[in-house]
């Protein structure tokens, strides 16, 4: 069943308001979708970029660290993002390679396959997302990690200042980071679940404009307080089925259009459904949706084993969860002010 967002964004305000290649606003991050046989579906991966991007978002992301760089290998992450490159050629949507790593030497070997694919595809504005490293044990190392960075790229990066292993990385640390590196640095994401988080996003923005944009991470969820408390200038989330509805909270956001609440609203609305039926490494339900809005074919993931490789596993949903999903999402794509 395919979907269609039908009034969202029909009288929005504030379109315009963001320059075509300024690195800031809504940055899905795409999720990987698989064919019957368990290989990389390219194909799909391209539809999904181009869904994406027919959205207006100012930027999207692949691949994702938990989502597959661990379960791809080298061959298919190449040809994977020369399929989204190509998909977005001469659309001005900032492509952001995503190359995390076990040490530096795996996010060097990672960056020179996004260097390759951007230099083959000169008119796609590209850019890097990297989280500190896994070997990473804090400011120290993170210096020495984005300082070799800095001299093997020409691209600029959004830091990840936090990975789910090593101690989240000062705000001091990153404020000179994008000081002795303009070029290269000055973009952040910033999430977790420690009390240091707010005080790190407020150090960054009250550091512009040697820091340039503070994204709200972790699937989106402080976004309204981040950009009308903190100051943040966009999102990075895992949503992909929804660039529609983040670009149109986005618009109302710089707008100052009262709408950004509802339609706040309805993206929790969905995303809420985390905590009652989890969905692992943002997959799980999330597939199902895409499903639904014709954007992928199929619910099967790559699942991890044990020793080593992985093995291919369908979706499985109650018909009470496939119901509880289908009101959701019907409320959620519902034209504004009206009950589906």
């Amino acid at each position: 069943m395919n979907t269609q967002i039908r009034h969202l964004d029909a009288n929005m305000h504030g379109a315009d308001v963001c320059p075509e290649q300024r690195l800031e606003g809504v940055f899905p991050i795409l999720c990987t979708p698989y064919s019957a046989d368990g290989s990389l579906d390219y194909v799909t991966l391209a539809c999904e970029a181009l869904f994406v991007a027919n959205s207006d978002v100012q930027g999207l992301i692949w691949p994702c660290a938990n989502d597959a760089l661990n379960l791809l290998s080298p061959e298919e992450i190449e040809k994977g993002l020369e399929a989204v490159a190509t998909a977005l050629d001469g659309r001005g949507i900032l492509f952001t390679v995503c190359c995390p790593g076990r040490n530096i030497a795996d996010m060097q070997r990672r960056v020179a396959v996004a260097e390759a694919v951007a230099a083959r595809h000169p008119g796609l504005p590209a850019a890097l997302l990297i989280r500190l490293a896994n070997d990473a044990k804090g400011d120290a190392d993170y210096v020495r990690q984005f300082d070799a960075l800095a001299a093997a790229t020409s691209l600029p990066i959004i830091v990840q200042a936090y990975n789910g292993q090593s101690p989240m990385s000062s705000a001091e640390m990153l404020v000179d980071l994008a000081r002795r590196h303009p070029e290269t640095f000055g973009w952040f994401k910033v999430e977790g679940t420690g009390p240091e988080i707010v005080p790190c996003k407020r150090a960054l923005v009250a550091a512009m404009p040697v820091v340039k944009t503070v994204f709200t991470g972790w699937g989106g969820r402080d976004w309204l307080y981040d950009f009308r408390c903190i100051g943040t200038r966009g999102v990075i989330s895992q949503r992909p089925m929804l660039a529609d509805l983040m670009v149109a909270v986005w618009r109302a956001l710089v707008a100052c259009d009262p709408a950004a609440d509802g339609l706040f609203a309805r993206f929790m609305h969905l995303r809420n459904l985390e905590e009652t039926l989890p969905a692992p490494e943002m997959r799980g339900w999330n597939l199902y949706v895409l499903k639904r809005r014709g954007i992928f074919a199929n619910t099967l993931s790559r699942v991890r084993q044990p020793g080593g490789g992985w093995t291919l596993a369908d979706l499985a949903l109650t018909d009470s969860d496939r119901a509880e999903i289908d009101a959701r999402l019907d409320f959620v794509l519902s034209p504004l002010g009206e009950q589906p």
